[in-house]
């Protein structure tokens, strides 16, 4: 979602199933209506698409069990898990009307994203960037992520650490690195730990005393925000220059991928959602002048934040999407840069994987204040998107609840016909079943196209599709937790943990990384694993009090 805004562009994003469509049913006496079922998919920031039981509502078994007679349900026990089909039964105009919006914007982004526009061929000299990376804690991945921004021979570029307050080795692994492009800003207690948002606004106005920006045009510094275990493609900053060419872009983002999918099974349902949404809705939402801003491989022009006041990153939990957002209300773009991704690590633990989406969803739901800023001063081409976008966390609890009203009225109508009741019709099983999984195999294509795996046969295809069905339920929980938080008045924030970075993988190599930088970065890395490990563990559940307008800090570098 998303990170969508994460809740990436997502949120950034996931894909919703819900509701019913209605066919008509031969009942004794007349014709009656009987809901079959159809697919709503949605995307949350930095999120994905299709979550794996469709929320189907429970009129159809509803509407049977009366085509029997009163008598049908038998069973006490179908009679109480029919009770939320019941109640939500009378709701199924809503529900259709959702699915067929929601079907309808996953076709038109398939068909959009299938057009993406090009980069403009004219590359823009005189482009300074500034690699700000924000750290908490980053002792496990912070020394291999500086080696890799600093092996190039480029002069046109610094990297900018700021240590949020950081208890561990972090400062002293960056200070470790003795080049003149590497700069260091500490932020004390108790004024740090209060977020990404306040560590990147830190960061901007340390950026304003630096002789080596003061002296640029600041539509020329190009600020880009880089997680701790990011690793951006060697070709990262040639492929996204040429959207700078155009003075009316602010930013510009990079695809994301999970550089630990292929050792573990959540990491890689977590690359196959970052790749639907940015394959599929960020390329879609290109045309639409609509395109979000992640927490990782995000470009932004520094007038641009600028032009957002002295704080361009707000307090939420998804400071990214809020970024995105108030840039176009501002009348800039945002480009999408289909050529370049930024690797990074995905969660491996369900509980924090939860948390983190927790998060997001939480972060997406503070963004609803701008939605009066949203209607007053979008674009009329963006509008209808920007609307649907932020709207996504309430389509993804009532999705929830139809999922859970077709689950209790399927355990009525199963306990019924146990009970000697009719018999259900198999035919909506297999209607249901296709209508979910078609648009996931749809999605499992566009993975497969991007994914280079050796053997990605079709019923590899087939058996990615159904994990990530069910891999997808993962946001009606977060969401049900975010909501329980709010409720409850929480609103910190919980660093994701890192894994130690005892050698690189895979991914890093085809990012570009030499040989030479692998070696250095395996050598080093190994005299820190057992501290790092320790350190990543403690880490997980850092919660930050609120940002002070105050900000003691140190600079080094």
């Amino acid at each position: 979602m998303s990170r969508s805004g994460r809740v990436r562009d997502v949120m950034v994003s996931t894909g919703l199933l819900g509701g019913f469509a209605c066919r008509l049913r031969e009942a004794p006496g007349r014709r009656r209506p009987v809901a079959s079922g159809l697919v709503r998919p949605r995307v949350l920031w930095h999120a994905g698409l299709l979550p794996p039981v469709a929320g189907y509502l429970a009129a159809p078994w509803a509407a049977q069990a009366q085509a029997h007679g009163a008598a049908a349900v038998r069973s006490p026990v179908a009679l109480l898990v029919s009770l939320p089909g019941g109640v939500l039964g009378a709701a199924w105009p809503l529900a259709a009307g959702l699915i067929v919006m929601g079907f309808l914007y996953l076709m038109a982004m398939l068909l959009l994203s299938g057009t993406h526009e090009q980069p403009p061929a004219v590359t823009p000299s005189g482009l300074f960037y500034v690699f700000v990376m924000p750290c908490l804690n980053e002792e496990a991945v912070i020394g291999a992520s500086l080696r890799r921004l600093l092996a190039t021979a480029r002069d046109d570029i610094r990297v900018l650490v700021v240590d949020d307050g950081s208890d561990d080795a972090t400062a002293s692994i960056v200070r470790g690195f003795r080049d003149e492009r590497r700069w260091l800003l500490r932020r004390e207690p108790p004024n740090a730990r209060s977020g990404k948002g306040a560590a990147l606004n830190a960061a901007i106005a340390y950026l304003a005393d630096r002789d080596e920006i003061a002296v640029r045009d600041p539509d020329d510094v190009i600020v880009v925000v880089v997680d701790a275990d990011g690793r951006l493609d060697s070709h990262a900053i040639d492929a996204v220059a040429p959207y700078f060419s155009d003075p009316r872009t602010a930013g510009v983002q990079t695809g994301v991928r999970i550089n630990n999918r292929h050792g573990n099974l959540l990491a890689r349902m977590q690359d196959m959602e970052f790749v639907i949404y940015t394959d599929i809705f960020q390329r879609g939402r290109a045309h639409v002048d609509n395109v979000g801003l992640g927490g990782n491989g995000q470009f932004v022009r520094l007038s641009a934040l600028r032009s957002l006041g002295p704080r361009p990153w707000s307090h939420s939990l998804t400071e990214d999407l809020d970024l995105g957002v108030r840039l176009l209300l501002a009348g800039w773009r945002n480009r999408f840069c289909a050529q370049a991704d930024v690797h990074q690590q995905g969660v491996v633990k369900l509980r924090r994987l939860l948390r983190q989406r927790s998060r997001w969803f939480q972060g997406h739901l503070q963004s609803w204040r701008l939605i009066p800023q949203v209607i007053r001063d979008a674009r009329i081409r963006t509008l209808p998107d920007m609307l649907f976008h932020l709207s996504s966390p309430l389509l993804i609890v009532l999705a929830s609840l139809l999922t859970l009203a077709f689950g209790c009225s399927t355990a009525a109508v199963t306990a019924d016909w146990l009970a000697g009741g009719p018999s259900p019709d198999p035919r909506l099983f297999v209607g249901a079943y296709l209508l979910a999984t078609v648009p996931a195999m749809l999605c499992g294509l566009v993975y497969r196209r991007q994914e280079p795996i050796s053997g990605f046969g079709l019923l590899r295809l087939i058996g990615y599709a159904h994990l990530y069905m069910v891999y997808a339920l993962v946001w009606f929980v977060a969401g049900w937790w975010a909501i329980a938080r709010i409720l409850s008045g929480r609103n910190s924030w919980h660093k994701t943990a890192r894994s130690p970075e005892e050698r690189l993988s895979a991914a890093a190599l085809t990012a570009g990384t030499s040989t030479a930088a692998v070696a250095a970065s395996t050598a080093s890395t190994a005299s820190t694993a057992s501290t790092a490990s320790t350190a990543g563990a403690a880490g997980a559940d850092a919660v930050a009090p609120r940002d002070h307008a105050s900000e003691p800090v140190t600079v080094d570098g």
